[in-house]
């Protein structure tokens, strides 16, 4: 019973009304996107944040090498650093809690959690 229960556990958040689903869903349906790169650990910890809610994350590779990357679409919107976040027509570097990506997406349903990721507020500039 031990495991069953650990496994239930650590799949709330894939739960389709989870909170994480819920917001990166929003996210998506507002135009927002987060810019990163897949050797990237600030964007890993971003995505992380969402839990099993990741793959739900409107994401844009922006390294060649990466899985469906779109590196023209990074550069033709400046991306500079990463993760970066568009929302709404603003920029925002670094991890962002999921409680401040509500707010600045205008995300009105209640926080599960407002946590800072490990690496909040820090991103990875390419080489």
């Amino acid at each position: 019973m031990g495991w069953a229960a650990l496994a239930l556990l650590s799949s709330c958040s894939t739960l389709p009304n989870s909170y994480e689903v819920r917001l990166a869903d929003h996210l998506s349906a507002t135009g927002a996107k987060m810019y990163g790169a897949y050797w990237c650990p600030h964007c890993m910890v971003q995505k992380d944040s969402f839990g099993g809610a990741a793959n739900h994350v409107p994401y844009v590779e922006c390294d060649p090498e990466g899985f469906d990357a779109q590196p023209e679409l990074c550069q033709a919107e400046g991306i500079e650093a990463y993760p970066t976040w568009v929302i709404g027509g603003d920029r925002y570097l670094g991890t962002q809690t999921l409680g401040k990506l509500a707010r600045l997406s205008g995300f009105e349903q209640p926080a599960v959690r407002d946590e800072e990721p490990a690496t909040s507020g820090g991103y990875s500039v390419p080489e």
